[in-house]
């Protein structure tokens, strides 16, 4: 039976809460996934919290710091893919606090109104049942939605350490290459005098073709983060999407729990028992 044609549904069966968590730890474990196609590694959600290496840094710098600026013009096209890969590391983790603490909330909540269903453990009969029933259900409703929020935040804070795991992976790979090129430049301009210049434009063709292998294998990185990312956000729309139901559905409490409380407090004044002894 559907979602659509049952009166009893995963937003509002018995079995909530290990339903939209069986569903958020499928869409997490997903996430951690990506890593092994974009940076080779496997990516880690407990405790996620994003940072970047050197993002204000610029690795070319040292070519000019060399005193081997005439290399400059056939490398420094590298530096793009460390601009497309700029991100607030501050804002990422921001947002994932705030989304955690908004869960931590949802979470007390429904321990919460358990907790207060202990008042009302002497109203007994079916009314008193029905009570005690629809208000376990609103609180593995609220557990639910802090779930969803758990795993939204969890998701959010992956895809933006991925971006800034790759920016690391290829802030080292340049820095790496132009370690090597620098060293190499600097033998090519002491061998200038010798070699009549030919020596610079040799180790500057050179130079021209391993940044461009090196910046076609950043290509193909960008275009599986790309491809990820869109990923990512499939999956924080399928969380979106169940925190909307889940927050529909708990309106439909707000008219029955006034009705049950005002029925459970002209009760309670009667000792039931009694009267039916």
């Amino acid at each position: 039976m559907s979602e659509e044609s049952s009166t009893t549904t995963w937003s509002t069966g018995a079995g909530v809460v290990d339903s939209v968590a069986g569903f958020v730890d499928t869409l997490t474990a997903e996430s951690e996934g990506e890593g092994v196609d974009v940076i080779d590694a496997a990516l880690g959600a407990a405790g996620v919290v994003v940072d970047v290496v050197g993002v204000m840094a610029n690795p070319l710098g040292a070519v000019a710091s060399a005193g081997v600026g005439w290399l400059l013009e056939h490398v420094d096209f590298l530096r793009e893919p460390l601009d497309a890969l700029l991100g607030n590391p501050d804002e990422i983790n921001a947002n994932t606090d705030q989304l955690k603490q908004a869960a931590a909330e949802m979470k007390t909540i429904a321990q919460e109104h358990r907790d207060d269903m202990g008042g009302a453990a002497g109203w007994e009969g079916d009314s008193g049942d029905a009570f005690r029933k629809q208000m376990e259900q609103m609180s593995g409703e609220y557990e639910a939605l802090g779930k969803t929020m758990d795993g939204t935040a969890a998701i959010y804070a992956l895809s933006g350490a991925l971006v800034c795991e790759l920016r690391s992976q290829v802030f080292g790979w340049i820095s790496d290459l132009i370690g090597e090129l620098v060293a190499g430049a600097l033998i090519a301009a002491a061998s200038a005098v010798v070699t009549v210049g030919g020596s610079i434009a040799a180790f500057a063709g050179y130079a021209g073709v391993r940044a461009a292998t090196l910046a076609t294998k950043i290509a193909t990185r960008l275009s599986k983060l790309a491809s990820a990312m869109a990923r990512f956000g499939g999956r924080m729309a399928k969380l979106a999407e169940k925190m909307e139901t889940l927050v529909e559905g708990l309106g439909r409490f707000a008219e029955y729990g006034g009705y049950a409380k005002t029925a459970y407090d002209a009760v309670m004044p009667y000792d039931v028992s009694a009267v039916k002894g």
